[in-house]
């Protein structure tokens, strides 16, 4: 595949009613071929709908080609891992366009949540066939966007060390090597302001949570956390040594998380995270930037394509006033 911008156009149903041009924003080192999906979508788009096709040209610069190209857009598909897909969203947050996503990365843990195929032709079939939009919240640090999670210490630690060849061929697998050597790094001082509460902690790891799961939907941190509440969830973990991190980490896999006595949960509509020493902060897989940094919630600002089957519970959620839990 051309490392530069590709441009595809072919006259093909409306994906959505009234659509007529899709601009297709592509990571070349996903997990898959770029080329074969590529193929795959071509194949799968009707005769009335315009493609256009663009390569991001380096890592982190997703966010900047669909802002670029986005002009007459009816929707936009990202093809790639969250990170991706998280970058792709923050040039669309406001602007009502529809995204569509085509996995092709290493876990695809927002696809997942949102019940979009992992399958590139299945993705395509419902992106050209029958299908709706469901209103999600987004989260935003800075100039940024993630839709599912961000954080800071264990996590960012691991994504920062993983190896990307390892990744594009083993998956999510790749990050335990990685996580093994980001455990045996010092636990950091964080610092948090969360909707004028401050929180001074000895942790190994922040997470600010729009999405509820983990590497699959079926390994959730808690059942509560939704992607349609208008309210990020802030998971403080403070276990340290090996003992209570081994006891929270089996109440994650029994889904009792939310009754470890070493997991601080807060709702929030503005978290400010600074650390001592600065660490890097990760959005949803893609490392981003370092502390300190101020995250918020934007409710309901983004429209994704998903499955027709049923209304799930937050179809076109607007937020509500969720009480803290303490």
């Amino acid at each position: 595949m051309d490392n530069g911008q590709s441009s595809a156009r072919k006259t093909a149903a409306a994906p959505t009613e009234g659509a007529s041009r899709l601009l297709v924003i592509v990571n070349p080192a996903t997990r898959r071929s770029a080329d074969a999906i590529l193929s795959v979508l071509r194949r799968h788009c009707p005769g009335d709908v315009v493609l256009d096709v663009f390569v991001t040209p380096a890592p982190l610069t997703a966010l900047e080609l669909t802002r670029s190209h986005l002009s007459g857009a009816d929707v936009v598909v990202a093809v790639g891992g969250d990170g991706t897909v998280g970058e792709v969203a923050s040039a669309l947050v406001g602007t009502g366009i529809p995204l569509a996503i085509i996995p092709a990365g290493s876990t695809n843990i927002i696809a997942q949540e949102l019940g979009i195929p992992r399958h590139p032709g299945r993705a395509a079939r419902l992106l050209f066939g029958s299908h709706r939009t469901r209103h999600i919240d987004v989260g935003r640090a800075g100039s940024r966007c993630f839709l599912h999670m961000a954080g800071a210490g264990l996590d960012s630690r691991m994504f920062a060390l993983a190896n990307p060849g390892l990744k594009r061929r083993f998956g999510w697998l790749a990050y335990i090597p990685a996580g093994g050597r980001a455990l045996f790094q010092e636990p950091v001082r964080f610092t948090l302001e969360i909707d004028g509460e401050t929180i001074v902690v000895i942790a190994r790891l922040v997470l600010i949570a729009n999405g509820g799961s983990v590497i699959s939907p079926r390994l959730r941190l808690m059942s509560r956390l939704r992607t349609d509440d208008g309210w990020l969830d802030v998971l403080i973990f403070s276990a340290t040594s090996a003992l209570p991190m081994a006891r929270t980490l089996a109440r994650m896999v029994t889904r009792r998380l939310d009754r470890s006595p070493y997991v601080l949960h807060r709702p929030a509509r503005i978290v400010r995270l600074g650390s001592d020493p600065p660490i890097p902060v990760q959005l949803d897989g893609d490392v981003a930037t370092t502390t300190p940094v101020t995250f918020e919630i934007l409710p309901a600002a983004l429209r994704v394509i998903v499955p027709a089957r049923g209304k799930a519970s937050g179809d076109d959620a607007r937020g509500n006033p969720r009480p803290p839990v303490r």
